[in-house]
């Protein structure tokens, strides 16, 4: 009955929905990932160490899908040594399990830091369709701070693929550069791509990636290290 009322109301708001747990499995955002829209009300926090930075990596978010089309996203994000907040908001134009082709736009805001209010603006364009039972998916994003004295790009790509009820497995690869600005990433640019393999248990998801990432160090040259990150979300 719960499926029933949810995938009707998905269906007046014109986005076709999947199967509640292969929803958290293949739609849940990927560290590292493309943007892409949030499978319901819930947080997630993330930890790991990326051996190119000699570095932990962190995160913690809160996100919320509203009316099926619009995600609102907050967290603080630990990071190429710094801790940045966030805020972001993206829409669903078309969704891959009702069109050819799913469209997602979004903007963020990223202070400096905790205590700085100063920061960049992102816009976001992501692009997903599926593949057999797969899920691939592809996001560009471009940072200009407001005064046009630093600004950045990402590219990230993910394919995920539900290979059991409440298993999935997939790779996820990412590069961005500081185009005008090397303050923001600790370098000139950088990249990572791993194998992802993502778990489901009761109301909980437990996604893990491992690979290898890589820096284009201000100096000159370059650094590469292994990527591990475990993630624990929830959505409702």
């Amino acid at each position: 009955m719960k499926s029933m009322v949810i995938a009707s109301l998905l269906a007046l708001t014109g986005v076709a929905a999947a199967d509640d747990g292969a929803d958290q499995l293949v739609r849940a955002r990927i560290s590292g990932g493309p943007d892409a829209p949030a499978p319901g009300m819930g947080a997630s926090i993330q930890g790991g160490w990326g051996g190119a930075h000699a570095q932990a990596i962190g995160a913690i978010t809160a996100e919320a899908l509203v009316a099926g089309r619009i995600t609102v996203r907050a967290g603080v994000q630990y990071d190429a040594g710094k801790s940045r907040p966030s805020a972001s908001a993206s829409y669903v134009i078309t969704d891959p399990y009702a069109s050819a082709v799913g469209v997602l736009v979004g903007v963020a805001y990223k202070p400096e830091g905790l205590t700085e209010p100063e920061g960049e603006m992102e816009g976001t364009v992501a692009l997903s369709r599926l593949v057999g039972s797969s899920l691939a998916s592809a996001s560009i994003t471009y940072g200009q701070d407001p005064d046009f004295n630093e600004h950045d790009g990402e590219l990230a790509l993910s394919m995920i693929d539900p290979i059991a009820k409440h298993a999935a497995i997939g790779g996820v690869t990412r590069a961005r550069s500081g185009l005008g600005s090397t303050t923001d990433l600790g370098a000139r640019w950088d990249g990572l791509a791993g194998a992802v393999g993502r778990v489901q248990i009761d109301d909980y998801v437990i996604t893990a990636v491992a690979g290898t990432e890589v820096i284009g160090v201000t100096t000159g040259g370059t650094k590469f290290g292994v990527l591990g990150t475990i993630a624990l979300g929830a959505w409702f």
